[in-house]
């Protein structure tokens, strides 16, 4: 069964999953400042933005949070599924109709004062004024861009020019498509750094809004169109919608198959 919506409705049950997210958190003695990031804090977002929410935590509890960051979400109303990676301090959890929020723990006593909190941001909770003092300690920082920096992404660029010929000349067309995207990303970068945009700058601009001469068009002459990707997208799902009830069956998951199926209908 296929879920619809509309952009209001993708606004209203964000905000509705921020105002649980906020509430929740706040009723947790070892939290100590609870603030958002992103595009939202930004009043950039639309409806299709994520919520970035940070938590800040005390020093004892923070390994607690982070070990049951797959756990917090679950018990909201929606909830569809996560993603993580091991080791990491932050989980991404998804949820209907079509919604996703990034929620990070901080540890209070490793937090240092960086341009990062110079960027738009939404305080929710910060009774000591932890969060408060720590953008007011950031606000002479500046981002800077390090030779290793440059170094790096043009050997990663480089790398991805050659892997991409080596793949489509090999016909290995699944692998060339995804090192054109690592290329891509590169391009925007550079676009970036050649410009002296900071994270400022693309926090409030998306590439199309904020890129320079032509590369957006070159860029844009090196994917398909929007309808394509959804058909391709399309053709895709209904394959890996088998693939994953085998995977449930063979492997008897503990994860919740009916939030799989709902997360597959939301793609039309």
């Amino acid at each position: 069964m296929r879920t619809s919506f509309t952009r209001e409705d993708l606004e209203k049950a964000r905000s509705d999953l921020l105002a649980r997210a906020v509430g929740w958190f706040k009723r947790e003695p070892g939290v100590l400042g609870i603030f958002l990031g992103g595009s939202i804090a930004a009043e950039t977002a639309d409806a299709y933005s994520d919520i970035d929410l940070r938590i800040i935590v005390e020093p004892e509890q923070h390994s607690h949070f982070v070990e049951k960051r797959r756990e917090i979400p679950t018990q909201w109303p929606g909830f569809l599924f996560n993603e993580w990676l091991p080791g990491t301090q932050h989980c991404v959890s998804h949820f209907q109709p079509f919604g996703k929020i990034d929620i990070f723990y901080y540890d209070a006593d490793k937090l240092t004062p960086s341009p990062w909190y110079r960027l738009p941001m939404k305080i929710f909770h910060d009774p000591d004024r932890m969060v408060a003092d720590l953008v007011k300690r950031s606000e002479e920082l500046t981002f800077a861009v390090t030779e290793d920096d440059v170094d790096f992404s043009i050997s990663k660029g480089l790398a991805a020019a050659h892997e991409t010929y080596r793949r489509a000349k090999r016909g290995e067309l699944f692998y060339a498509q995804t090192l054109l995207d690592e290329l891509r990303h590169h391009m925007m970068q550079a676009d970036d750094w050649l410009h002296d945009r900071t994270p400022e700058t693309t926090v409030i601009a998306k590439f199309g809004k904020r890129a320079s001469g032509t590369v957006p068009i070159d860029l844009t002459m090196s994917y398909c169109e929007g309808e394509a990707i959804l058909a391709a997208l399309r053709s895709l799902v209904r394959a890996y919608r088998n693939q994953v009830l085998a995977l449930h069956e063979k492997f008897q998951l503990s994860r919740p198959l009916k939030n799989d199926m709902a997360a597959l209908d939301i793609v039309p």
